[in-house]
């Protein structure tokens, strides 16, 4: 066999073992995404987890990479459609179209397990939220809203739509159109300077 075709079937070994890790990690956590689940999900080796990721903790760490690298191009796509005109109203759209599918669970999932301090996932996850707040911050610029501090309106917006997206998650009732919606107007309204609520002359 080839070195070529070793390495399209190691690759595709990879890939079905992140699929379904991220599947069951998406599902309930880490916890549900172990070696033999994995193994069994995939229909691959237990022993081709540690070949491959080194770990379960390694294999995790690729999911969460894999996901994030989806869900920016996902919104990359989004906001090329929005066109150059669109301004943070663009960006929010996006992040409710990612959140909506049933593939981005895996985001808030595995978070709240990635704040611990001792959490194998903390650095990764941090870095890969680094990388979204700079594409927030390099849209903000490009579109040319009225935003004097990109990168802290974007470290803002995507801990607003985080908030919204980790409650929907808890309690499924909870509107989260109507929450983004909200949203919406607040940050539109503060860029823009206007402020409905306020009696004028106030």
């Amino acid at each position: 066999m080839g070195a070529t075709r070793k390495q399209e079937i190691s690759a595709e070994t990879q890939r079905r073992l992140v699929a379904a890790a991220w599947e069951l990690a998406a599902e309930g956590g880490s916890a549900a995404a172990s070696v033999q689940a994995v193994a069994e999900r995939s229909g691959i080796s237990r022993g081709s987890v540690a070949w491959h990721f080194g770990s379960k903790d390694g294999l995790l760490k690729a999911v969460i990479e894999e996901a994030f690298r989806w869900g920016t191009d996902f919104m990359r796509e989004r906001l090329a459609v929005a066109g150059p005109d669109a301004g943070i109203e663009a960006l929010i759209e996006a992040n409710f179209a990612l959140m909506s599918r049933p593939e981005a669970h895996i985001f808030s999932t595995l978070l709240i397990e990635a704040v611990s301090r001792e959490s194998a996932l903390r650095t990764t996850y941090a870095e890969e939220y680094a990388k979204i707040r700079g594409l927030y911050a390099d849209h903000l610029r490009s579109t040319g809203a009225h935003v004097t501090d990109p990168e802290a309106v974007a470290a803002a917006l995507l801990g607003s739509t985080l908030g919204i997206n980790i409650q929907h998650r808890l309690d499924p009732a909870l509107d989260r159109r109507r929450a983004v919606t909200a949203m919406t107007g607040i940050y539109t309204d503060a860029l823009s300077g206007t402020r409905p609520d306020t009696p004028s002359g106030a």
